[in-house]
C-alpha cells in the first residue's frame, strides 16, 4: 500500500481527506511544514499532498526545504489550494510541484490525480532503474557500482569488504561455445549470487565475467570463506549446469577490507585487481585476502 503524506492546518481538511484516501493508501499527517518536515527525518512517503496557505511556514517554503534534502527531493509533491489563481499554479510548478488538487476536495478528482501521479513516479524509477542495471543480469552495473561505493564512503565511517568474484575460462567459453551459452553461464551464476548475497550488501556485474559483493558490515576472514565456500558450491554448480561439458569452471575470488583497503572505489578496486592477479597467477579457483602491509 502505498503511504501518503498529507499537510495541511486545517482539522476538518484533513478528515475530509482521510474519509477519501484511507480505504486505498497508508496516510500520515501533519499540520503544520515544521511538522512535516519533522515526520520526512524519519519516514519517506511515496507522495506528499501540501497545503500551499499555512500559517509560519507555506506550502512554498516547506517545498523548498523538502527539495534541498537528498534524501527526500524527489518525493513526489501534490499542492492543495483553494486558490484559484493561476499565478499559483505557475509558482508551484515551476518549483517541482506535479499536480494541483483545488478545496473542497471531490473524491474522484482528487483519487484520480494522485493515481496519475504515482503511475508516473513508477515510471520514473523503472527508467531511472533500468539506466543502472545490467541489462542482460539486471544487476546493478559497473557506474551505479561505483558512484553507489564512493557516495557510501565519502557519508560513513563504517568498515566492511569488497569481495571481487571472477569465473575462470569465460573468454574460452564464449569463443568456442557462443553468445547465447556464455549469457547463460552468467544468468545463472547471477541468479545464484542474488540469492546467496547477504541482505546488508551491493551487488553488481563490473565486467563480462566479473563481479563484485560489497559488504556494508564487516566479516571475519573465516565468515568470508565461509561466504565464498558457499558461492563456489552452488553457484558454480549452477553455472556448469549452463555450460555443460566435460571441464567444470572454477572461481578466482579476491577480497579488500576497507577503510585500510582503500576510502574510495577506484583505490578499492585496484587493490582488488592486485588480489586477483595473485590468484591467477598461483593456479585460479581460490580466494585470496588484500593484504595493506608489506
Amino acid at each position: 500500500m502505498k503511504h501518503i503524506l498529507m499537510v495541511d492546518d486545517v482539522t476538518t481538511n484533513l478528515k475530509v481527506a482521510a474519509e477519501v484516501l484511507q480505504p486505498y493508501y497508508q496516510l500520515s499527517m501533519a499540520k503544520s511544514g515544521k511538522q512535516a518536515l519533522q515526520f520526512l527525518k524519519k519516514n519517506h512517503p511515496d507522495l506528499i499532498l501540501l497545503d500551499i496557505k499555512m500559517p509560519e511556514m507555506d506550502g512554498y517554503e516547506t517545498m523548498g526545504e523538502i527539495k534541498l534534502n537528498p534524501k527526500t527531493a524527489n518525493i513526489p509533491i501534490i499542492f492543495l489550494t483553494a486558490d484559484t489563481e493561476h499565478a499559483s499554479e505557475i509558482r508551484g510548478l515551476q518549483m517541482g510541484a506535479l499536480d494541483f488538487i483545488t478545496k473542497p476536495f471531490e473524491a474522484e478528482v482528487m483519487l484520480g490525480r494522485i493515481e496519475k501521479v504515482l503511475q508516473m513516479e513508477e515510471m520514473r524509477k523503472s527508467l531511472l532503474n533500468t539506466a543502472k542495471k545490467d541489462l542482460l543480469t539486471d544487476l546493478w552495473n559497473r557506474d551505479y557500482v561505483e558512484q553507489a561505493i564512493n557516495d557510501y564512503l565519502k557519508s560513513s565511517q563504517e568498515s566492511g569488504a569488497a569481495i571481487l568474484l571472477d569465473l575462470d575460462g569465460f573468454s574460452t567459453i564464449k569463443s568456442t561455445m557462443g553468445n547465447s551459452v556464455a549469457d547463460g553461464v552468467v544468468i545463472r551464476f547471477s541468479e545464484e549470487l542474488k540469492r546467496l548475497a547477504l541482505r546488508d550488501s551491493l551487488l553488481g556485474r563490473t565486467g563480462l565475467d566479473e563481479f563484485l559483493l560489497f559488504l556494508y558490515t564487516r566479516l571475519s576472514e573465516t565468515e568470508i570463506r565461509s561466504l565464498c565456500d558457499e558461492i563456489k558450491e552452488f553457484a558454480m554448480r549452477e553455472t556448469n549446469l549452463a555450460k555443460g561439458g566435460e571441464e567444470p569452471m572454477t572461481l578466482s575470488i579476491a577480497v579488500v577490507y576497507f577503510p585500510e583497503g582503500g576510502q574510495d572505489f577506484e583505490t578499492l578496486y585496484q587493490n582488488l585487481q592486485k588480489a586477483m592477479y595473485h590468484v591467477k597467477v598461483s593456479g585460479k579457483n581460490a580466494i585470496h585476502f588484500y593484504q595493506t602491509r608489506v
